[in-house]
């Protein structure tokens, strides 16, 4: 071990959280009843050492696939011909790799060799960044670090294992990784690894949307995303690998975007306020922030230009349909929003019970905490402090409107319409949807008091 770790040793191992605590030690148990070390590795080790919650557990050792496939009841070959086996205890899935060196990567993500290895010293030569090649026996609590990764980690620094250059050619989702772990684990770049990632740029042309994708999530997720960002777009890797961000200018926005949402949501973190988003809905927001409009534009026409845009970059990402839908909403929900603060802020109150009611069901929308986020750093770039506060004292009136409201409207069924004449079709569907935001908003009280209110409108 090249340096003492921030947590002793023997601390981290107790600090493994049930089931991965229970899950290692008995898969390692197993292995040394068999004559072999097993260890875990990764960010999982990366993480213990740092305080941060664990995700998942990855393990390795020296036995080789068809020795694991040996030992465990129920095992899954996802990744054989690459030394890595799942193995399954109960119900939980535990990846457990063999040790190895790589060599050459001409599709620059898959080695094209692989040999085995017999230790944590040789397996640690093929991975990305130091942090990530520390190595703990869950057994003994034995700590190996052949690169160095705890005094990088000690000393706030990522660095490449070995050349930069060469790793980042291999494969170029770790220049990807690269910005994620600078932002996400508040690490500072070694000297020379940026211009490394440059360099080697063309290495990103290799990297799927998909795993893109993935890799972007754990960024919007992670935290300070907007860091993560500006490595990329400086380095030249968001125009390689990302959907088009737009001009310069455009880009500066965006980036803007995402530090007031960081901020805002840093505040209510410390107690300011809740942001009331789910951590779901972090990564629809993001996308929200850095694909939709740069800014709300106010006609209809270049609002549905702005959702066409958005819907295209989100699908080269190879977002899901619901992940495309929940980033619309919230841009169209943000945009909404800052109208009716705008109408209110003139003095411009809603005119009848409709109007009300719209308004409390865009509040009510389960996108509208992010959405109200998104209209704030809107806000706040395009005008300032003083604009985001006058956005939120505007807002309060439809919070105001949401709380006399009812908490469930008075609703007609279509029969009930269609004893009043109305023809099935869509004015039933129409009318239907009018009612129920004409309860919202205070027309009636019960359903004798709907069914008169629809009879107004027909006549």
């Amino acid at each position: 071990m090249t340096d003492e770790p921030l947590t002793p040793a023997g601390d981290l191992v107790s600090r493994l959280p049930d089931p991965w605590r229970e899950l290692a030690i008995g898969v390692c148990a197993a292995l040394g009843e068999a004559g072999y070390q097993g260890w875990i590795v990764g960010g999982a080790v990366r993480d213990l050492i740092l305080g941060r919650d664990i995700k998942d557990v990855d393990l390795v050792s020296a036995a080789l696939p068809d020795a694991v496939e040996g030992l465990f009841d129920r095992t899954v070959a996802v990744g054989k011909s690459f030394g890595i086996i799942v193995v399954v205890v109960d119900g939980q899935e535990v990846e457990l790799a063999t040790f190895r060196r790589e060599r050459g990567y001409s599709d620059r993500r898959r080695p094209d060799e692989i040999e085995y290895a017999s230790s944590p010293e040789e397996d640690a030569g093929r991975r990305d960044f130091t942090c990530n090649a520390v190595y703990l026996d869950p057994l003994t609590g034995e700590v190996r670090d052949p690169a160095g990764g705890v005094a990088d980690l000690r000393a706030g620094i990522l660095r490449a294992v070995g050349d930069a250059a060469g790793r980042f050619r291999e494969d170029g989702l770790r220049i990807l990784r690269m910005a994620r772990f600078v932002s996400t684990l508040n690490l500072a770049p070694a000297q020379g690894l940026l211009e490394a990632a440059e360099r080697e740029g063309d290495a990103l042309a290799g990297v799927s949307a998909e795993r893109v994708r993935e890799e972007l999530n754990k960024m919007m997720c992670g935290g300070r995303p907007s860091r993560a960002l500006e490595i990329l777009v400086e380095g030249g890797h968001a125009a390689r690998s990302l959907p088009s961000l737009g001009s310069g200018n455009e880009v500066r926005l965006r980036l803007d975007v995402l530090r007031r949402l960081e901020e805002t949501m840093g505040a209510a973190d410390e107690g300011a306020g809740s942001d009331g988003v789910a951590s779901s809905g972090l990564w629809e927001l993001g996308l929200a922030a850095l694909f939709g409009p740069v800014l709300p534009k106010e006609s209809r026409r270049s609002g549905e230009e702005d959702a066409r845009a958005l819907e295209e970059r989100l699908t080269q990402l190879r977002c899901s349909r619901e992940e495309r839908r929940g980033a619309a909403e919230m841009t169209t929900g943000a945009a909404s929003l800052m109208a009716a603060a705008d109408a209110s802020s003139r003095g411009a109150a809603p005119e009848g019970a409709e109007d009300r009611g719209r308004l409390v069901q865009l509040w009510r929308h389960p996108s509208s905490p992010a959405a109200v986020l998104l209209a704030r750093a809107w806000t706040g770039v395009q005008s300032g402090a003083a604009a985001e506060e006058g956005l939120m004292g505007a807002l309060a009136v439809l919070a105001d409107l949401h709380t006399v409201a009812p908490e469930v409207p008075t609703m007609l069924t279509a029969g009930d319409l269609q004893d009043l004449g109305v023809p099935r079709g869509p004015e039933l569907g129409r009318l239907l949807n009018r009612v129920q935001r004409a309860s919202l908003g205070g027309a009636f009280e019960d359903r004798a008091g709907a069914l008169e209110w629809a009879r107004a409108q027909l006549r």
